[in-house]
């Protein structure tokens, strides 16, 4: 039987790179041939090498860059001529944008997953102006994969795409029988209470909201520290944060650690005492399940993604206001016992509901079918 080739495209890494790894890794490879095109990334490029997959560098400006933007739609339009995908896949906003276009006037179906719809990072005339884009898109758009019936909701009510049109399928982990064992590239984290997120620091991953609890945690508990294992990557509230650490007088007890790889992040996973994810607005977060698989209470915000997941009080805390988050880790600073029942409680969620061996399965059978 010849196999179903399907171009995944993305113009972003992060949990995008994530899903790819989970797919490429669970797929069953006699069916179908997976095809990946993404701006340069050693780590993405490397895997493919390591999984005979192969890669092309298909080069995408991240913001609304017209010029930029036709010539992707063009690379891409080569792409799909190249390859005869039964389908190209796209993940994120740009990819999504540039990819639909491409594809419908190619002729090629698509699929599309925005792993958080693209105008939710701005605020202002910029929320507006990609807004826009989306509804222009919505006019090339095949299907739509979410990732959270979050994500699907915002894309029905707000974006107008119809619900026939969308698929849902929760992003999974690979659950492993017993703990993975990987060498320390992290080092010791200082600190009896280390508490920790996953993430870039931009509007997206809130990280002054960040600041503003790690000053509320600390007054009371000065032996807290948090850390922020993202930087150095998109940092465009760096300065901002700084500013505010500075400000706050909590240097010593705010730590920003350079992006790294999935080893390094796990690192980080097995040593932090709770997992804090005050995000404007999720998808649905990896970083959020790869917290609780590792059996880390978790107090996140109440948005898109993070709700899907998260039952507050039971498998998790999640929080509106400031002094929410605050009560969320004292409490589990003061109830071990607490901190044990949620940290079991999220385990178990994610390997009941957000276990790649038994998603991968609908995955299959919605690729099969387009």
């Amino acid at each position: 039987m010849e196999k179903i080739k399907i171009l995944h495209i993305t113009q972003s890494f992060g949990g995008v790179e994530t899903y790819l790894r989970q797919v490429v890794q669970n797929i069953n490879r006699e069916q179908f041939e997976i095809v990946i095109a993404s701006p340069e990334g050693e780590t993405l490029q490397q895997f493919c090498a390591e999984n005979n997959v192969k890669h092309y560098v298909q080069h995408m400006s991240r913001g609304f860059n017209p010029i930029a933007d036709v010539r992707s739609i063009f690379g891409i339009r080569s792409l799909i001529k190249k390859e005869k995908p039964a389908f190209v896949h796209l993940h994120s906003s740009k990819a999504g944008f540039v990819g639909r276009i491409a594809a419908k006037t190619k002729g090629c179906k698509s699929l599309f997953t925005p792993h958080g719809v693209s105008y939710l990072s701005f605020r202002g005339k910029k929320r507006m102006m990609f807004f826009l884009l989306e509804l222009i898109g919505k006019r090339f758009t095949h299907k739509i994969l979410a990732i959270s019936h979050s994500e699907a909701n915002r894309c029905i009510d707000e974006i107008g795409i119809v619900s026939k049109d969308i698929f849902v399928i929760p992003n999974s982990l690979t659950i492993p029988e017993q703990p993975a064992e990987v060498p320390d590239k992290l080092g010791k984290l200082t600190g009896h209470i280390k508490i920790g997120t996953i993430g870039r620091l931009t509007h997206q991953k809130n990280p002054l909201l960040f600041a503003d609890i790690a000053y509320d945690v600390t007054r009371k508990y000065p032996e807290a520290h948090f850390y922020f294992l993202g930087a150095g990557f998109h940092d465009h509230l760096r300065k901002q944060l700084e500013k505010k650490m500075a400000a706050y007088g909590i240097e010593s007890n705010l730590h920003l650690i350079d992006k790294g790889d999935h080893i390094i992040a796990l690192n980080f996973l097995r040593q932090i005492n709770m997992f804090l994810l005050p995000s404007v607005f999720e998808g649905l977060p990896y970083a959020l399940l790869e917290a609780m698989l590792e059996n880390v209470p978790c107090v996140v915000s109440k948005c898109d993604g993070n709700n899907d997941v998260i039952n507050n009080n039971d498998n998790g805390f999640s929080c509106l206001t400031r002094e929410e988050y605050a009560e969320a880790i004292f409490s589990l600073i003061e109830d071990k016992e607490k901190a044990r029942a949620i940290a079991n409680a999220g385990r178990q969620c994610v390997v009941e509901k957000y276990n790649i061996k038994t998603n991968i399965k609908e995955l299959e059978s919605i690729y099969a079918g387009m």
